[in-house]
């Protein structure tokens, strides 16, 4: 909550409010929250690029067709060695020759079809797996994005509702002064009792200021997290008037922790780690493919190769060819090794989990259970120095009771009121930390 308003209270620089405000509920803001939100389009692009990667693994079952063209120059040409019998020589002598041309112009076309690859094979689980643990990304940055975008909207509203009632202190306050310089003119009053007026009447309006430049920071920071021009202003609109009156919907609320966006995504994690592992433990097996290669060879004695009386040389191979892993320096046992690792980290994670959800529960729902105790007993608190400091300003009127007990009964109020909606907040709060516990936080649109 303290970053927030910090960064609100930076970003706030006028404490003029707009001429014109368009409310917005909070099922509002969240859907323009969740329309502009950079982190869940990230999430959505990492979503379709995952897709792709997918889309790359399959090329491999489909048959690789490669074409070449190479051109060759020898300026000397290869010495080969053949047997110098035919040729009337002695026995055991052989005559050095020369074969070829200097120049060689070649094309080749090659084709090859895996058709037995196991740890290919399995590794074709892994692709759903992959898609599930991105679609549970993405659900996880549009919970973050819902609690983030709730919290700045309570906090404004409670922010205002503080505003309101300093607004309400100070007119009190402002009768009240008005009233004691009157009776200073008639020589009922001393000029202190106006000046400590004077200074609580201060003090509150260097509280309204603040309140009007932490509530600008808010809803600047609110209009970033929707997406909308700074100039298009909006006040979030919610109804105040018993800020609990949901709360036994809320207080209903169970844990299921196999049912949490963490929860299903560490499962998946989890298999993912294991089948990676058993594709890698199968790479020691042969695999088998087949080959079709056909090439066409032309020699000249110079670069001329498009002379219309060269002649083309040409063959073709067809074949299966097995591949045998024997050692590969290492690299599948230090791979395997760093897989059953991660493993091991998954367990230590999924063993942490169900506690630490159930920590985060208990401490939500007491959280929740603490402000509620907290709401009824300020709500009580107000209307009581309400009615003390509507009672004090009669008797003050009166002269029965001094202004020091006045001006001390209105400072409880404020103090009182300030409490009240702190306590609405934490409620508030409570609610949010319950509902993303749960991952129930979708329920809020």
């Amino acid at each position: 909550m303290f970053p927030i308003l910090l960064w609100s209270v930076f970003i706030g620089t006028t404490n003029a409010q707009p001429a014109t405000l368009r409310p917005i509920t909070l099922g509002e803001s969240l859907h323009l929250a969740l329309d502009n939100s950079a982190q869940l389009h990230k999430a959505q692009l990492d979503r379709q690029g995952i897709e792709k990667r997918l889309q790359e693994g399959r090329s491999g079952a489909f048959p690789q067709v490669n074409f070449g063209v190479g051109i060759d120059y020898l300026p000397v040409l290869p010495t080969q060695l053949i047997p110098g019998e035919p040729f009337g020589m002695a026995d055991n002598t052989y005559l050095p020759v020369q074969f070829g041309r200097p120049w060689q112009l070649t094309g080749s076309l090659s084709v090859q079809q895996q058709l037995f690859n196991e740890s290919a094979r399995r590794m074709i689980p892994a692709a759903n797996v992959s898609r599930s643990i991105y679609d549970l990304l993405i659900t996880r940055s549009e919970e973050d994005v819902i609690f983030t975008t709730a919290t700045v909207f309570y906090q404004t509203l409670q922010t205002e509702q503080l505003l309101r009632a300093l607004n309400a202190n100070l007119d009190k306050l402002d009768a009240l002064q008005r009233m004691a310089k009157l009776q200073l003119a008639n020589g009922y009053a001393i000029p202190t009792d106006v000046k400590r007026i004077q200074v609580a009447h201060t003090n509150l309006e260097t509280q309204r200021q603040n309140l009007y430049t932490a509530i600008s920071g808010l809803r600047q920071t609110l209009q970033f997290l929707c997406g909308v021009s700074y100039d298009d202003a909006f006040d979030p609109i919610e109804e105040m008037a018993a800020p609990a009156a949901d709360s036994a919907r809320w207080q209903g609320l169970t844990l299921a922790a196999e049912a949490t966006t963490e929860f299903r995504l560490l499962l998946h994690q989890v298999e993912l780690n294991r089948i990676q592992l058993s594709s890698l433990r199968a790479e020691r097996l042969p695999n088998f493919s087949a080959y079709a290669s056909a090439f066409t060879q032309t020699f000249r004695p110079d670069a001329n190769f498009f002379d219309s009386e060269r002649r083309w040389y040409g063959a073709v191979a067809l074949g299966l060819k097995m591949n045998v892993p024997i050692f590969d320096g290492f690299r599948r046992l230090h791979k395997s090794d760093f897989l059953a690792i991660e493993g091991q980290k998954l367990a230590e994670d999924r063993r942490q989990l169900g506690s630490a959800k159930e920590l985060e529960f208990r401490q939500a729902h007491d959280q929740l259970q603490n402000a509620l105790r907290g709401l009824r007993t300020q709500t009580d608190n107000v209307g009581l120095a309400r009615e003390i400091s509507d009672k004090l300003m009669l008797q003050y009127k009166e002269g029965v009771v001094s202004l020091t007990d006045l001006l001390n009964a209105q400072t409880a109020l404020s103090e009182a009121e300030t409490n009240y909606w702190q306590q609405v907040f934490s409620y508030k709060l409570a609610v949010l930390k319950l509902l993303k516990t749960t991952g129930k936080l979708h329920e809020l649109k």
